[in-house]
C-alpha cells in the first residue's frame, strides 16, 4: 500500500527543498487518493487544461512518481492541444474513477512522514490529521519557487502516452473522412453504419500490439478501448491459436508455429482492407470492456473506427503489411520475470522454458521490434 512512500518523500523534498508541510501533505494524499476529489466533467477538464499549459512553461517534463501507481504528470507548452492535452484530459477522468485509496492508508503515509526532519511537519500533520485529511493546496512558497503545473495519473496512462497518441490521430483521421461523407439518411434500405463507411471508401484502421509476454499488451489494448474515442474492437492473437493436429511435427522450430496466422489474414486483416466485414469469432469468452467512467462498452466489429490486433506474433512478417501502425512493448528481463512469476504462479517455470523461449526466438528471426513503428519499454509502468 505504501512501501516505498517514504522514499518516494525524500526524493521529491531533495528536489523540491522549498517544500513545507502543507506541500508533503498534499503530496500524502495524492499519493493514496490520486485526484478522486477533483471530480469534473471532461469537457471542465479539458477546459482546464487548456488554460493551464498557457502559464506553464516550455519544456516537456517527465512524469513524477508519487507512491500507488500514480504520477504527477506536468503540463507543458510542448503538449499539443490536439492530440496529447485531450487524451492526458481523459486519463485524468479514468484515473478519478479509479481510484481506490483508504483513510488507513492516508494515516499510514503521515506516520512515516512524521520521521522527517521538516520544521513544523509533525504539529502540522497532527492538526490536518483532526480536521480529517481534507485536500489541500501547494503551499505559497511552493507555487512561487517551482510554477507547478501537473495532473495526477496513473503511471501506466502517463507510459503509454507516447503510444496512444498516434491511435488518437488514426481515429480523428478516421472521424473527419466520416464527416465528409454525405449524410447518414444517404444510406441504402436497411444498410447498416459499417457498410455504408465502407461503400464510401472508408475503412476501420489497423493497428498491431506485439511485444513480449508480460509487458503490458492486453493491459493496453483495454486502455486504448477506454481512452481512444468512437467504436473499436480488440483482436487477441490469443484467439488464434492453430490446432495441435494442425501443427507441423516441427512447429517450435518456426516462429510463431503454433498461431493460426492465415486465419488472422484471411478472417481479420484481408477483409478489412478489402473493405469487408470481420468474418472470425473469438475463441474464448472475455470480460466487457467498459469506458473511463467503468460503464459497459458495446464493440461493434462492423462499426469499428479502429481494430487494435493485439497479443505476440501479431506483426509476424506474414501480417506486418496490412496494419496501418505498429507499436511494439518491452520491458527490461529483471522486470519482466518478476511480473512473469507473479502472473503464471506454479506454471512459471514451463512458461519461461517454453513460451519465453519461443517468442525470443520469434522476435530474433523475424526483427520484430526493429520493424515496429513505435517501441515502448514498459519497465517502470506498473510498480
Amino acid at each position: 500500500m505504501s512501501g516505498g512512500f517514504l522514499e518516494t518523500a525524500r526524493a521529491h523534498w531533495a528536489k523540491y527543498p522549498r517544500m513545507e508541510p502543507r506541500d508533503f501533505a498534499k503530496l500524502a494524499y495524492q499519493s493514496e487518493f490520486g485526484p478522486a476529489h477533483m471530480v469534473q466533467s471532461p469537457d471542465r477538464v479539458l477546459a482546464a487544461l487548456l488554460a493551464e499549459r498557457k502559464e506553464a512553461g516550455t519544456e516537456p517534463l517527465p512524469p513524477e512518481p508519487i507512491g500507488g501507481g500514480l504520477c504527477r504528470f506536468h503540463i507543458t507548452q510542448a503538449l499539443s492541444t490536439l492530440s496529447e492535452l485531450p487524451l492526458i484530459g481523459r486519463m485524468f477522468t479514468r484515473t478519478m474513477a479509479l481510484a481506490e485509496g483508504t483513510e488507513a492508508g492516508l494515516l499510514e503515509k503521515l506516520g512515516q512522514l512524521a520521521s522527517l526532519p521538516v520544521p513544523g511537519l509533525g504539529e502540522y500533520l497532527e492538526g490536518w490529521r483532526r480536521e480529517g485529511c481534507p485536500p489541500v493546496r501547494h503551499s505559497e512558497a511552493f507555487r512561487n519557487a517551482y510554477n507547478p503545473h501537473y495532473r495526477v495519473l496513473q503511471t501506466r496512462m502517463a507510459g503509454f502516452l507516447p503510444a496512444l497518441v498516434p491511435i488518437d490521430r488514426l481515429s480523428r483521421e478516421h472521424y473527419a473522412a466520416w464527416l465528409r461523407l454525405p449524410r447518414p439518411e444517404d444510406k441504402g434500405p436497411g444498410e447498416s453504419a459499417g457498410a455504408y463507411l465502407r461503400r464510401n471508401g472508408i475503412r476501420p484502421y489497423l493497428v498491431a500490439v506485439d511485444g513480449r509476454c508480460g509487458s503490458g499488451k492486453t493491459g493496453f489494448a483495454k486502455l486504448a478501448e477506454q481512452l481512444i474515442p468512437g467504436p473499436k474492437h480488440t483482436a487477441h492473437m490469443d484467439d488464434c491459436y492453430l490446432p495441435w493436429e494442425k501443427r507441423a511435427f516441427n512447429w517450435m522450430e518456426i516462429p510463431a508455429g503454433n498461431m493460426d496466422l492465415d486465419r488472422v489474414r484471411e478472417e481479420i486483416l484481408v477483409p478489412v482492407r478489402s473493405g469487408r466485414p470481420l468474418a472470425y469469432q473469438p475463441f474464448f469468452q472475455r470480460e466487457r470492456e467498459t469506458d473511463e467512467y467503468g460503464n459497459p462498452l458495446e464493440l461493434d466489429p462492423d462499426r469499428a473506427e479502429l481494430i487494435l490486433v493485439e497479443g505476440t506474433y501479431s506483426q509476424h512478417p506474414a501480417l506486418a503489411k496490412y496494419y496501418d501502425f505498429k507499436i511494439f512493448l518491452t520491458c527490461e528481463k529483471e522486470e519482466q520475470t518478476r511480473r512473469l512469476r507473479t502472473r503464471e504462479g506454479d506454471y512459471y517455470p514451463t512458461f519461461n522454458r517454453v513460451w519465453r523461449t519461443l517468442e525470443e526466438k520469434y522476435f530474433a528471426a523475424c526483427g520484430t521490434e526493429e520493424a515496429a513503428d513505435l517501441t515502448v519499454d514498459t519497465t517502470g509502468f506498473f510498480g
